[in-house]
């Protein structure tokens, strides 16, 4: 799995850790990735998303979908819909 955002992008940083003698070796910076549950309110289902922390604050402040929108995303490639024109049995019984 990449450690990367899905709403803003954000991944792994690479640069040089330089010491008090200016020797520069190679280090790199993690992002904090946590996975979370959002519930969206007008299609009323909860969708499972990587979020970086920095992206999960403008999540609380902007919601899911203009904080996608603002980072130029879409929600469907993000959290596809599942089960789109599927029916249980027991709907297509009660349907003929």
């Amino acid at each position: 799995m990449a450690r990367k955002c899905t709403v803003t992008g954000r991944g792994t940083m690479y640069g040089n850790a330089v010491s008090h003698s200016h020797l520069k070796t190679r280090r790199i910076w993690k992002v904090n990735i946590v996975t979370k549950k959002v519930f969206l309110e007008d299609e009323n289902r909860y969708v499972t998303v990587k979020l970086s922390t920095r992206a999960l604050r403008t999540l609380r402040k902007k919601g899911l979908k203009a904080a996608i929108k603002d980072n130029g995303g879409s929600l469907n490639v993000i959290a596809p819909k599942k089960y789109v024109g599927y029916q249980s049995k027991q709907k297509q019984a009660a349907s003929k």
